[in-house]
């Protein structure tokens, strides 16, 4: 008999289908990653010296107790070479699980300053376009490199080939030396040496850490503390310690900036703060207290630029700060302020009359809209001989020239202006109130403030060029229009430019018509013939 065809098996029945739960499609859909997302963290610094911080930063979380830690930075023509002695190193399984994977650290909070998984990567990618990394870890004779060429190309995720190198230290120690090429960003080393001695200052005083930048060390500037108290503070059940101060008399340059420094792990986070209290800007007197606190328990930014203010950790801190430095402040505030001279006075008032005439102009909405043809000048532009004035507007009282008196002399103290005077713009967001002269930092030339709902553009008086000046209107008026388009929103840094130098022409104007006006002549009493 022919064969006959062996039999088929059977084909199993097809599986129920799932029962779909009640207003689902039954399609499934998963999260995916994009390797140029990667990309997008290289522009999270705001300057290439906070790209190289972050790059210290990876290098001081590898401390190891009782074990200094060397970190040497070589600034050269196209790189930055950055060589770490004495931490734990990293090994072919470190490189791999931690420092090649994005977004995923086994670094945890209160041990570590970063530990997001993307800041050494990222910063890399910000500086330069290639690097080398030569690596080892700390028990370890041989050392591993690995190099990209082309590291900005993000269409795809990287796959390296390690090497092995002879490992250039002793074997106890760990080793690592990250070379950055093709760098494309201006690296100042005399401005980063700085910020490296004030972002790592308690650590470089301890000795903990010894950073040299070219082959020189980077030492912290001492402060002429005359009056220091540590504290040791419970806030939100965790103990808070940290030091205030009050400075003596430094040498010009040499003064720190006043606040309280915010410390994660020996890092400084953020700006100087006040807990609540008036800084200087309100008085004077606060610009000589300075002081640090070290805060482990308190979340930090990605970029380390601010703490994380919305939660009850910082709230507790805050509360408990505040009480703590109120004695200080309302002993400092009581200080009696050397007022400024009866001239600077009647010429911050002048000032103010200018800015609340230009600002009014700016309200009507003819002021910045020269590039839709607004204005008798040529392409738009307002012209000094005939500025547009609101039709409600009065002549009113404007200052004259610097050489002139534009305001007589009563011989009384001339009196605060009216807060309601100036007000511009929905909301009153370019408005001020008031120009007042105050003593403050000597590095800061204004500041603008908000008391009681009254806008007010405070001048520094110690402000090296307002002591060259002497103050005069055309220091205080351009002080206070820069002061005032800074509040404008939405504005680059060539508008804002341009904004002050059209505010400043008209105001010159108004200024030069007053001065041209005549004054009118004194009646004469009629005679007899």
């Amino acid at each position: 008999m022919p064969n006959s065809p062996a039999p088929r098996p059977p084909v199993p029945a097809p599986a129920p289908p799932r029962a779909k739960r009640p207003g689902t499609t039954g399609r499934v859909v998963r999260e995916r990653i994009d390797p140029r997302l990667t990309a997008a963290l290289f522009a999270n610094y705001r300057t290439p010296a906070d790209a190289v911080l972050e790059l210290v930063d990876n290098a001081v979380d590898s401390r190891v107790d009782g074990r200094p830690l060397e970190i040497d930075l070589a600034l050269r023509p196209g790189a930055l070479v950055l060589t770490v002695v004495g931490g734990t190193g990293m090994g072919p399984r470190e490189l791999e699980r931690e420092y090649l994977r994005w977004g995923a650290s086994r670094k945890r909070a209160g041990d570590s300053i970063g530990r997001y998984g993307q800041g050494g990567k990222a910063a890399i990618g910000h500086l330069g376009a290639r690097f080398t990394i030569v690596a080892a870890r700390a028990g370890e004779t041989t050392a591993h490199e690995f190099a990209d060429e082309a590291y900005r190309d993000r269409s795809r995720l990287r796959t390296y080939q390690l090497v092995e190198r002879p490992k250039p230290v002793a074997a106890e120690l760990g080793y690592i030396r990250l070379e950055v090429g093709s760098i494309d960003r201006k690296l100042d080393a005399r401005r980063l040496r700085a910020r490296l001695g004030e972002a790592y200052r308690p650590l470089l005083e301890s000795g903990g850490v010894a950073i040299r930048l070219d082959r020189a060390p980077v030492v912290p500037p001492e402060w002429p503390v005359e009056e220091r108290h540590s504290f040791s503070v419970r806030a939100g059940g965790r103990l808070v310690k940290g030091w205030w101060g009050l400075l003596g008399d430094p040498t010009p340059g040499s003064a720190p900036e006043a606040g309280i420094r915010l410390y994660h792990l020996g890092r400084l986070v953020g700006v100087p703060e006040w807990f609540g209290h008036p800084g200087p800007a309100q008085h004077p007197a606060l610009n000589r207290l300075v002081g640090e606190v070290e805060l482990p328990h308190i979340s930090v930014t990605m970029n380390k630029s601010d703490v994380d203010r919305g939660g009850d950790d910082w709230a507790h801190l805050e509360a408990r700060l505040h009480r703590l430095l109120s004695p200080v402040v309302r002993r400092l505030t009581r200080t009696a302020e050397a007022a400024p001279s009866l001239s600077a006075l009647r010429t911050a008032e002048q000032v103010r009359r200018i800015l609340a005439r230009a600002l009014r102009l700016l309200e009507s909405g003819a002021l910045f809209e020269s590039e839709l043809g607004v204005g008798p000048g040529p392409g738009g532009q307002l012209t000094l001989d005939s500025p547009t004035r609101p039709a409600a507007e009065g002549p009113g009282p404007l200052a004259g020239s610097p050489d002139e008196a534009p305001v007589e002399d009563d011989g009384r103290t001339p009196e605060p202006p009216n807060p309601r005077h100036g007000g511009t713009g929905p909301g009153r967001r370019s408005g001020v109130g008031e120009v007042v002269i105050r003593s403050l930092d000597p590095r800061l030339r204004s500041a603008m403030e908000v008391e009681d709902g009254v806008r007010r553009v405070v001048i520094n008086s110690r402000y090296p060029l307002y002591e060259v000046r002497k103050g005069d209107l055309w220091y205080q008026l351009e002080t206070a229009l820069r002061e005032v388009c800074v509040t404008i929103p939405e504005a680059t840094v060539p508008e804002f430019e341009r904004r002050v130098n059209e505010l400043m022409l008209l105001s010159l104007g108004l200024a030069e018509r007053r001065r041209r006006r005549p004054r009118r002549a004194a009646s004469k009493p009629a005679t007899l013939l």
